[in-house]
């Protein structure tokens, strides 16, 4: 990937960038990640090494949610992970809204697809996968992203807050992962 435009090196290049399209300084910013202003010049020009922490919490700063999404591409951190959409992409939530309602609309179809293939499974005999189906599916999670972003910049939709509301709501409807305790129990 050192030919890509997805690397570390780039991505150095991009923290600098953002941070100046925010207008804050060096200083500003080694505050705001509890380091000094030569770490963050250090970093800026690819001398220091950077952990996927320090650059996640640099584009939360910056507001930067497609920048997150790189890194955790770059840094290959959920098997999910992919390359991020283009943030000119989410400049508008109504696009965006339309984008989605479109890719919804396909997915259906794509869901109907992967159930028909997935009826006509038979112990031992495995089929293809129906990879285009199942990238369509996968297409919804892109072009949410592209809404909550959107949606952000646009009408300052708190992202994080959302994300705890939901993951309260979903730890008390018992659809949340259970603590590793109850986990364990379940396993023994």
């Amino acid at each position: 990937m050192a030919n890509s435009p997805y690397n570390v090196a780039n991505l150095c290049k991009m923290m600098h960038k953002k941070r100046l399209e925010i207008g804050i300084s060096q200083i500003a910013m080694g505050k705001l990640l509890g380091r000094n202003q030569k770490y963050v010049s250090n970093i800026e020009n690819g001398l220091a090494p950077i952990s996927p922490e320090i650059c996640i919490r640099w584009f939360e700063i910056c507001g930067a949610y497609e920048h997150i999404d790189l890194v955790h591409f770059i840094f290959k951190l959920h098997p999910m992970a992919a390359a991020p959409i283009d943030p000119a992409l989410n400049d508008s939530a109504h696009k965006a809204l339309i984008n989605l309602v479109q890719e919804m609309k396909d997915a259906q179809k794509a869901i109907s697809d992967l159930a028909e293939w997935l009826n006509n499974t038979r112990p031992g005999k495995h089929a293809e996968l129906p990879m285009q189906a199942i990238k369509q599916i996968y297409d919804l999670t892109q072009a949410n992203k592209t809404l909550m972003y959107s949606m952000s910049r646009e009408f300052g939709l708190k992202i994080q807050d959302l994300t705890e509301k939901w993951s309260k709501k979903a730890i008390v409807a018992e659809v949340a992962m259970h603590k590793r305790q109850d986990r364990e129990a379940v396993l023994a």
